[in-house]
């Protein structure tokens, strides 16, 4: 109500005093028009606020270590959270290097994908949660007659903003990195909602 009254105060102004005092002018359609006005701005405004939301750009590629060197995580007696510190990409700043979890900074649909490797001869495996919550898992095998093994997953999750993404290693598993980075975390906003 007071924006109303502040653009019928500058509309009133602009108006020549001569005008004002005419009988002409009717005051009732003088305001008409400009609430019309206001609404035509106020839906502009609020295109360009989806436009600007639609147009928001996540994506997130990390491997769990930046280092050349060989590193084991696990095992452990529960699931432990991956931290997946060497990010490669991180558009939008919506993955956390210290944590290891993707927050959603936006309601929409979202691509992770997870590639874990595992050379030696415990087994392995990773699950990804949504706020805590189980969604999808890679797992594989002990070695056998060979000496290494990769296993991967992906999924596509409507999130709201907020909801947290991360990885976790399972009990008495391991993963392994080096050189070579084969484990890593990726995920992308595909759209908003």
């Amino acid at each position: 109500m007071l924006i109303l009254i502040a653009v019928l105060m500058l509309n009133v102004w602009a108006i020549p005093a001569d005008d004002v005092l005419s009988p002409n002018i009717n005051i009732l359609e003088e305001l008409g028009k400009m609430e019309a006005r206001m609404k035509s701005m106020e839906k502009e405004m609020e295109q360009l606020r989806t436009q600007n939301t639609e147009r928001m750009k996540v994506a997130f590629s990390a491997s769990l270590s930046a280092s050349s060197d060989r590193k084991y995580f696990g095992p452990h007696a529960e699931e432990t959270t991956l931290v997946y510190e060497n990010a490669y990409t991180n558009i939008g700043n919506a993955y956390d290097v210290n944590t290891g979890i993707f927050t959603a900074p936006v309601k929409g649909v979202y691509f992770f994908n997870f590639v874990v490797f595992n050379p030696y001869a415990l087994s392995t495996g990773v699950r990804l949660l949504k706020n805590g919550n189980f969604v999808v898992a890679a797992s594989d095998n002990p070695p056998g007659q060979d000496t290494e093994d990769t296993t991967c997953n992906s999924v596509t999750l409507l999130l709201e903003q907020g909801d947290q993404i991360y990885l976790q290693l399972l009990n008495q598993c391991r993963i392994y990195t080096d050189m070579w980075k084969r484990n890593t975390f990726s995920g992308h906003l595909l759209f908003t909602m």
